[in-house]
């Protein structure tokens, strides 16, 4: 539906329903068919999904200072394999 709209109105859409994996959402951006999307139950369920997706992406993403204990890079030994 979000890809007709912004077909046919011309106008920057989202998209929102069962997007629960990084690559889903690259996917239906990269298409094309959509500017932007909305997670819900992907977010409710995993809290850190944005980190997440970026790292299986390849990507980096911002931590807010408070956070940066969290990222992987600093505990190797708990995350082998992890973004470095």
């Amino acid at each position: 539906f979000a890809e007709q709209v912004r077909r046919e109105a011309q106008i920057p859409t989202m998209t929102v329903g069962l997007i629960t994996k990084a690559q889903e959402a690259e996917d239906l951006i990269a298409s094309g068919k959509v500017d932007m999307i909305c997670i819900g139950r992907g977010a409710m369920w995993d809290p850190r999904f944005a980190w997440h997706a970026a790292e299986a992406l390849g990507a980096e993403a911002q931590y807010a200072p408070k956070m940066m204990a969290c990222h992987p890079k600093l505990r190797p030994q708990v995350f082998p394999g992890r973004a470095s």
